[in-house]
């Protein structure tokens, strides 16, 4: 889809789409304690796999369905009949094995963990006619990870840390023109650095931080989607947690970023805002245990967000939004086993709102849900 003007009039090609995905996963990790002289260890190791199969199903596009329309007041034609050949089917396998130690030195005043991961990501496309495999990326990365914690006094403690990743690469949105295409893996880098005070009844986290990683862009004239160059999202984060009275817990927060496109091809919107990430957050979360009922907490939460950019030149966005959401939870016994019953309403207000959750899409934020969930520890 094109989006044409501030007034949300676009235009895009109808297409029928469904799909199946069937996924699979396992951890295992072992963990213990030792000591070499005066220094302590903490070590894990850690192993995890996952995988999924997924089946497109559909037409990308349906014959004479051009339309032009509105975001905020579509009118769409008569839907088609449905009509869903297999149009693709593609593999995925995750695998990743990790060690780390945090070494305690000086009364534990100074920690320091150091970690190395081995991952591998298998992305397997078939032809739905032959059967044969048409693409394969199977890559492979070692990659380090490092911190540092330093307390320096009871109540300040500074840390820095950096991490390396291997992530899935993008896979082009079903309404592209190259639809379906995986691209390769890719690293990411991140950098942090951050102050912690413990005030006793509140504490303060503020950090500062960097991370690297590749940018998705769906070119709107040939309306192929592809995957490379950089985004580097620079920004600071202040959160806490406490308790102000007994029964009474609050937390939150404020990030800003600045998500920056700093390697395009050609150099097209190089320096620009990256797309679906909003330079302002916030959340302010609150837990109140009823005094007259022992066990039952009612919970309260807000978050808040600015404005987002969808389009690589920063023409288009969408606005920013405010959702709230409340709760409560009960934590009783049944049988000697330890359950608790929660029951959440989610966007409580119905806030109808845009967002931008993937490289890819531009959706409408949930509205309000309802969700109930009860958690049994054997």
């Amino acid at each position: 889809a094109q989006v044409l003007n501030s007034a949300g009039d676009f235009k895009t090609v109808m297409g029928q789409l469904a799909f199946d995905v069937e996924k699979r996963s396992g951890e295992l990790g072992l963990k213990g304690k030792l000591d070499t002289g005066p220094v302590k260890h903490q070590w894990a190791l850690n192993a995890t796999h996952y995988s999924h199969t997924q089946n497109d199903y559909g037409r990308r596009t349906v014959p004479g369905a051009d339309w032009t329309t509105n975001i905020y007041h579509p009118i769409w034609g008569d839907a088609p009949a449905f009509i869903a050949p297999h149009i693709s089917k593609t593999k995925l396998r995750l695998a990743s094995y990790g060690l780390a130690d945090t070494m305690s030195f000086a009364e534990d005043r100074v920690q320091l963990t150091l970690g190395v991961r081995r991952q591998q990501v298998i992305s397997d496309t078939y032809n739905i006619k032959t059967g044969d495999r048409t693409s394969r990326y199977d890559e492979s990365a070692t990659t380090p990870a490092a911190a540092i914690l330093v307390k320096v006094t009871d109540r300040v403690s500074v840390y820095a840390n950096y991490i390396e990743g291997l992530s899935q690469g993008a896979t082009a949105p079903m309404t592209a023109a190259n639809a379906g295409d995986v691209f390769a893996p890719y690293k990411t880098k991140q950098k942090e650095i951050g102050l912690k005070l413990d005030l006793g009844d509140f504490a303060h986290t503020v950090s500062l931080y960097e991370i690297k990683r590749p940018n998705g862009y769906t070119d709107p004239y040939t309306n192929v989607f592809s995957f490379g160059g950089e985004q580097r999202n620079r920004g600071v984060e202040w959160s806490f947690f406490g308790t102000p009275w007994t029964g009474l817990r609050l937390m939150g927060g404020v990030a800003y970023v600045d998500p920056e496109l700093t390697k395009t091809a050609g150099g097209v919107n190089q320096g620009k805002t990256a797309t679906g990430v909003p330079k302002l957050q916030g959340k302010l979360g609150v837990e109140w245990d009823v005094p007259a009922v022992q066990g039952f907490t009612l919970t309260a939460n807000a978050t808040a967000a600015t404005k987002q950019y969808i389009s690589a030149d920063n023409s288009l966005s969408v606005p920013g939004r405010v959702v709230y959401d409340v709760g409560a939870r009960y934590a009783t016994t049944v049988g000697n086993h330890p359950v608790t019953l929660r029951a959440n309403v989610l966007n409580v207000t119905n806030k109808a709102y845009w967002g931008m959750p993937q490289l890819t899409s531009l959706g409408l934020g949930a509205p309000r849900t309802f969700m109930l969930s009860a958690t049994v520890d054997f």
